[in-house]
């Protein structure tokens, strides 16, 4: 099979390697798509030719069909469109137990979607939901799955929904924005983004305000929400620290930060909540496509390029250097 492997700075090299063997509870699958997420262009553009992850490098936002399945596997048959899910998980302590695997004590993530097949637990595995083609499915589990989970985790704390803030509007803060819309009590969505394109589109998922964050003035302008108060939750999708400094400053006393990317690096000790947020629990999953299916949250307008695998240093680059032309970069596989 062909795989991209870590060969020097701002480059991937695409070479043939053996199909992975599968386990006996193991699935061998036939990537169609791996999405390109921050955590595969940061690996493109570091220095170096050390391969952390092996053949097929970070990709992780896979969808494909099963080629084969080992022969403890229930449920599961060659030719079944399938989306990978990335956590690996032990499926028996507590955490697994309960539902929450990425909490699980030995979680790791699966990692080696630029490839032409990976083995995955079927444990791992989701149905393409019928009617969703190969290319967008793949955006269901990493963006839509992680999205969620943020607005679900910070919504479980209730400071009242009047104004959200979404800093940044790449990928996962157009999801962000999209989720935020199908929960009750959300009065008001500000999207803030420098690149123009991107707040327009925002606009059309459906941001209810737009604020470009180059220049002056934008923690004055989100102070004055809620009568002077501030904001009620802000979503942080980057990792400028000034940004995320602002998106602090700027919430109500009792506010809540959920950094989904970034953190925050602050001397300021005021009553505001500041939290994290990792990827998704399985159970979520079925909620989530429910509001694909339902239309509530597309994925089709999010995908900006497709590039063949042999492309894969070219996609690397438009997605990484080129946030006013690009938004989610997939890679065909095959």
């Amino acid at each position: 099979m062909k795989a991209a492997i870590k060969s020097g700075m701002e480059k991937f090299e695409i070479r043939e390697f053996p199909a992975p063997e599968i386990n006996d509870d193991e699935c061998l699958v036939r990537v169609k798509y791996c999405a390109i997420c921050v955590w595969c262009y940061n690996e493109w553009l570091r220095d170096g030719t050390d391969d952390i992850y092996g053949p097929g490098l970070t990709g992780h936002e896979v969808s494909g069909i099963i080629e084969k399945a080992g022969p403890k596997v229930k449920g599961w048959k060659a030719g079944d469109e399938v989306l990978v899910y990335d956590a690996l998980h032990c499926g028996v302590c507590p955490e697994c137990a309960s539902g929450r695997e990425t909490y699980c004590r030995d979680v790791r993530s699966l990692h080696k979607g630029y490839a032409q097949y990976l083995a995955a637990p079927a444990a791992n595995l989701f149905a393409v939901p019928e009617g969703i083609k190969l290319a967008p499915a793949s955006l269901i589990t990493d963006m839509v799955g992680t999205s969620m989970h943020a607005i679900r985790r910070a919504f479980s704390v209730d400071l009242g929904r009047d104004t959200v803030t979404v800093w940044g509007l790449g990928p996962v803060g157009l999801f962000v924005v999209q989720g935020l819309r199908t929960f009750k009590g959300v009065k008001k969505i500000i999207g803030l983004d420098p690149v123009e394109s991107r707040r327009k589109l925002a606009l059309e998922l459906g941001a209810d305000e737009v604020v470009d964050t180059i220049g002056e003035g934008v923690e004055e302008r989100l102070l004055s929400e809620n009568g002077g108060a501030g904001v009620n939750y802000a979503f942080n999708c980057v990792t400028a620290p000034k940004a995320i400094e602002t998106a602090y400053k700027s919430l109500r006393l009792n506010g809540y930060l959920m950094n989904i990317t970034g953190s925050i690096k602050t001397a300021d000790m005021m009553e505001k909540r500041v939290d994290g947020s990792w990827y998704f629990f399985k159970k979520e999953y079925e909620e989530n496509v429910r509001l694909v299916l339902e239309g509530k949250i597309r994925l089709d307008p999010v995908i900006s390029h497709i590039y063949p695998l042999s492309g894969i240093n070219d996609a690397m680059e438009m997605r990484s250097k080129h946030p006013d032309k690009s938004l989610k970069v997939l890679i065909d596989c095959t």
